[in-house]
């Protein structure tokens, strides 16, 4: 799984040898997602995912990386079994949901106590992600450079932890960019959610140098600043880091997917004018 603090992948119960499929985890009941119209079916078995090219000239393949950063933010699966298929289940032989479903299983809090005292630790509870395949031919029609970089951004945040807040900021600025101004950004994408009160405290969790920086973030703190600590190794479980993990991903996460909103909104309003 990617970073984030609300799921993880579930266990796997060996039935055989551990390469055989039976022994991998069924993260994903075999479906296909149709998009001939971009030369691309989409594969999903157990714990793969697989490209079949319908079209014979290089485009498709072009998509293979946006489509998997999509299925990554989506679903938190960091899938490192991504293949190409030379010949493609016969139609009619597999789903053709318009939902896929991905098994994970969502981190609760439990507390616990015994006469030595209490104690709070992490479980996981058996839960459902589902990507729509309009979410998916929604986001090919209005990709642009801008948001490929803020995917890209928070993915790579997500895979390197000591710089997680480094790159959630690049994400979100990189698309407050493209609008020209803080006012410009907060303004267009207002209507989906973004408030300027959390563009503000993400901005001083992110920027602070004097009065309570943090070691994780973008500068060096002042002299004499009251530098903290984040403890990257607890991070769901010491209160202050699971605070800062917690709302960066959230506020990074609904700049992009208010700046997909957006982009999809307008996209329809071009086509119906």
């Amino acid at each position: 799984m990617i970073l984030n603090p609300w799921y993880d992948l579930p266990g796997i119960i060996h039935a055989g040898w551990p390469t055989s499929p039976e022994s991998r985890r069924e993260l994903t009941p075999p479906c296909r997602v149709d998009l001939r119209a971009q030369g691309i079916d989409l594969l999903f078995r157990h714990d793969e995912m697989a490209f079949f090219f319908t079209d014979r000239t290089l485009a498709p393949r072009y998509l293979v990386n946006p489509i998997r950063y999509f299925v990554t933010y989506r679903t938190f699966i960091n899938y490192n079994l991504i293949g190409f298929v030379s010949d493609r289940p016969a139609l009619g032989t597999i789903d053709e949901p318009d939902r896929v479903r991905f098994r994970v299983e969502r981190i609760v809090t439990v507390e616990s106590s015994d006469a030595s005292g209490q104690w709070v630790h992490h479980e996981g509870r058996e839960a459902w992600l589902e990507v729509t395949r309009t979410s998916i031919t929604d986001y090919l029609r209005v990709l642009n450079p801008t948001l490929y970089y803020a995917l890209a951004f928070y993915l790579i945040g997500c895979e390197n932890q000591r710089y997680f807040l480094v790159e959630f900021y690049k994400a979100v600025e990189a698309i407050c960019n493209v609008f020209g101004s803080n006012d410009a950004f907060l303004d267009a994408l207002k209507p989906f959610g973004v408030e300027k009160s959390r563009y503000k405290d993400f901005g001083r969790v992110s920027n602070d140098v004097r009065l309570a920086p943090l070691d994780i973030g973008r500068h060096a703190p002042e002299p004499g600043a009251p530098l903290y600590a984040v403890d990257l190794r607890n991070l769901l479980v010491e209160p202050r880091s699971r605070e800062v993990l917690e709302s960066s991903t959230v506020f990074c996460r609904q700049v992009i997917d208010a700046y997909i909103a957006f982009l999809v909104q307008n996209s329809a309003s071009s086509s119906g004018s």
